[in-house]
């Protein structure tokens, strides 16, 4: 072992790396591709299932909020199988390169090996990645409680919306009592990642058991934890950043020759599939150059500190490997082109996108008033979107938070005021002088207001015990108006979508959510998914049209979001400045359909 630990990391960076890719960055890619294929076929499509399954089983589509001790046990067991399932996958790849990292031979036959190999190791493996998470987890158990602990002492009288819109000064004792305990908790964390670096090669190269490994790498790394930690996390930092370079690239210097392709469509298509293929080849060759190079860190690292080199010959060697070798090359660019080829077929260029205006035009009025819904129906807005809660004496009305406290400095709950004293609470002077005396309405008053001009998307926002006792009450008032077929039901809850399906099946029903994995909310019977705008990709766009909802993004305000959502294909997009929107959507229509695929383009490297 070397005793200096400033040569050690030295030669590491400088010597081991640089060799080790010298001589296996080729056999690396072979397995990149070989378990690329496996992770698809096998690994991702397991995991998701699993988490799926266990969602199904608790019913909770990670969609709003968690409320009571047993919601949030259910919640952290699902967080602790995801993070051991991902963490597994993560193992097995880590596996595989380092077997070949620790093998001589053909790059090819080397790269099957290493795959047989990771599958014999697959159980210990396993057991590895469930010891490291679970303890993990019951490492942040303390600090999570302290957490809790204080929240509940410090904001939880508090509506949380006001708290993270007003910032009251319980949010900066909470802050400053929480954050230290936060950095300690990390901190312990962080120790023990470092401490167990080491245990994946010591189970994968040395042959021992989860257990020993664990101990292995800690023995390996006592004393060093730092110094450990700066190489690490430099090196990470490095590779994370270069796909953001090379996008960036792409899109400063290559994009622009985009504009000399001429405007024909099929010249166009073929030009975008050239270009995605090159970008999509380059990305993923960057990302298996930071793969192997973190690979060859942990095992330069294991080998430097003391561990065994489990260097193996791989005996068979395949008459011509240089075929092999090319042929693994050749697959690396038709995964490229294939992607790029989806990418561009996927483009819906005409795509009918409809603009929901949250809460009104709420950065022209105060939300939830009949002000911001005037401004919304001026706005072209198709649809309007308001919160309703119920007052103390029964009556559903237009609000968002539990409290007055944001908008009025009215500390009463919704809940505990009758209508008639809600009659009193100015809600426009908060926003703008001009809007003094605003009041809040009903919504059978804002039904009115609206009468048909705009869909009106009526999101349910309960209060403890009363979530059916609103659900009834806006049924009531929605078929006293007659407005049924101008309305929409949406909740944050399944289990109140699911009721109001069972209340009134003929009305259109929303399910609002954060996160929401492939194939979760096949329990609940909806009409749109609502998902939080960061969550949407093409795999959330594939999983509603194979299950026939439609899409929202929400909540996008900014006109390169709105346009990348455009270009994805979502249906709804909900918006606070929903005059932007339907601006965007306008000069869209305007534009050819090459001119549109080069939008969608800029759009999708901006993303």
């Amino acid at each position: 072992m070397i005793a200096d630990d400033r040569e050690l990391l030295h030669g590491i960076l400088v010597h081991d790396i640089r060799r080790d890719l010298r001589r296996h960055l080729r056999p690396m890619l072979a397995w990149y591709l070989l378990f690329t294929a496996f992770a698809t076929v096998a690994a991702a499509p397991l995991t998701t299932w699993s988490l799926a399954a266990l969602l199904h089983w608790i019913e909770r589509p990670l969609a709003g909020d968690l409320d009571g001790l047993r919601d949030n046990l259910l919640a952290l067991a699902w967080l602790v199988l995801a993070g051991a399932l991902s963490w597994y996958v993560v193992m097995l790849q880590q596996a595989g390169m380092l077997l070949v990292s620790a093998s001589r031979g053909c790059r090819y036959r080397t790269a099957a090996a290493a795959l047989l190999g990771m599958l014999r190791r697959a159980l210990p493996l396993a057991m590895l990645a469930a010891c490291q998470v679970a303890t993990h987890a019951l490492l942040a158990m303390p600090w999570l409680a302290i957490g809790a602990g204080l929240y509940r002492l410090l904001l939880g009288g508090y509506d949380p919306y006001f708290v993270v819109m007003a910032r009251p000064a319980a949010l900066w004792w909470f802050l400053g009592a929480f954050l230290p305990v936060l950095a300690v908790g990390l901190l312990l964390h962080a120790t023990l990642y470092f401490r167990w670096l080491l245990a994946t090669p010591a189970l994968v190269l040395e042959g021992l058991s989860p257990i020993s490994a664990l101990l292995r790498s800690r023995d390996l790394t006592r004393g060093r934890h730092l110094r450990i930690a700066v190489l690490v996390v430099g090196v990470a930092l490095t590779i994370a950043a270069l796909p953001l370079g090379v996008t960036a690239l792409y899109d400063r210097a290559a994009t622009p020759l985009l504009d000399w392709i001429p405007p024909y469509r099929l010249l166009t298509n073929a030009g975008m599939v050239v270009y995605l293929t090159l970008y999509a080849a380059t990305v993923l060759g960057v990302l298996l150059l930071g793969t192997t190079v973190n690979t060859l860190l942990v095992r330069a690292l294991f080998h430097r500190l003391g561990g065994a080199r489990g260097g193996r010959a791989v005996d068979a060697t395949p008459p011509h490997p240089g075929r092999f070798v090319w042929g693994a090359e050749a697959a690396f660019l038709a995964v490229a082109l294939v992607q790029a080829s989806l990418a561009v077929a996927s483009m819906n260029l005409r795509a009918d996108v409809t603009v929901t205006a949250h809460r009104g035009a709420s950065t022209v009025a105060p939300e939830n008033t009949l002000a911001a819904f005037q401004a919304a129906i001026d706005a072209g807005a198709d649809a309007i979107e308001l919160d309703v809660r119920l007052s103390a004496d029964g009556v559903v009305v237009v609000f968002h938070d539990s409290d007055f406290r944001r908008v009025a400095g009215d500390p009463r709950t919704v809940v505990q005021t009758p209508l008639s004293a809600m009659r009193d609470i100015d809600v426009g002077s908060w926003f703008d002088p001009a809007f003094a005396g605003e009041r809040i309405a009903t919504l059978a008053e804002a039904l009115a207001f609206i009468d048909g001009r705009a869909l009106a998307l009526i999101e349910l926002k309960p209060d403890a015990d009363n979530a059916h006792a609103l659900l009834d009450a806006t049924l009531r008032a929605v078929e006293r108006g007659g407005h049924d077929d101008a309305v929409m039901l949406g909740s944050l809850s399944p289990e109140l979508v699911r009721s109001a399906r069972e209340a009134a099946p003929e009305l259109p029903l929303a399910l609002f959510a954060n996160a929401a994995l492939p194939g979760t909310a096949r329990r609940t019977d909806f009409d749109m998914l609502g998902l939080n705008h960061l969550q949407i990709d093409t795999a959330a766009l594939a999983d509603a049209r194979r299950r026939g909802y439609l899409l929202q993004a929400w909540t996008v305000n900014d006109p390169e979001r709105m346009a990348r959502y455009m270009d994805l294909g979502v249906d709804d997009i909900s918006t606070d400045v929903p005059a932007q929107a339907v601006r965007l959507r306008a000069e869209r229509a305007g534009l050819t359909d090459v001119e549109l695929l080069l939008a969608r383009l800029h759009s999708w490297f901006r993303r």
